[in-house]
């Protein structure tokens, strides 16, 4: 079986951070081949631009991910699965559906545009409390009415982490054994 995984990362948080490493660490070692997205330099803050310069820099990270994608016969592959965070849910989600292909989720502290791209979703999702970028309740109930179970961390922020590392450590290790077992 020929397995692919996408790993879409975040603004600052690259595909190097924690949880998109070792989840790359984890599929690779499950036999998935790995493509890990780069976008374009970012020309505005994100956090405070206007939806319009929100949306045509989603535009570009789409077009960007589909063109780093563009060699790769995606009709080889019988399982490709798409592990995303932040903004990188947004890409991913859209992607998906811009190309017309069935693929599986991981979205890492997903934002709210992460749920207007399709009706459901084969995805499961992990938010924190006290996450600054997204509206975590607001995500919480969008994940929701899209089926995608979803995982909200108490005190963590938009890297799922609480400031305390053995705590961070713990949630890193439950949220990889989560996204195996969903993987597998």
């Amino acid at each position: 079986m020929n397995k692919l995984a996408v790993i879409f990362p975040g603004i600052g948080y690259h595909t190097d951070k924690p949880l998109l490493y070792y989840s790359g660490k984890l599929v690779g070692g499950m036999g998935y081949e790995i493509i890990k997205i780069a976008y374009p330099p970012l020309e505005v803050n994100l956090k405070e631009a206007a939806p319009a310069q929100k949306e045509a820099f989603v535009k570009q990270c789409v077009e960007t991910a589909a063109a780093s994608l563009g060699e790769t016969d995606l009709s080889e592959f019988s399982d490709i699965l798409f592990i995303s965070k932040s903004i990188g849910t947004v890409v991913a989600a859209y992607l998906a559906e811009s190309l017309g292909i069935k693929v599986r989720h991981v979205f890492f502290t997903p934002l709210e545009e992460t749920f207007g791209a399709a009706d459901a979703y084969c995805a499961i999702a992990f938010n924190g409390t006290k996450d600054n970028w997204a509206d975590w309740e607001k995500v919480v109930d969008l994940a929701g009415e899209k089926g995608v179970p979803i995982t909200t961390v108490e005190g963590a922020n938009h890297s799922l982490e609480t400031g305390d590392a053995v705590a961070d450590i713990r949630i890193l290790g439950d949220t990889i054994n989560s996204v195996k077992r969903f993987v597998e």
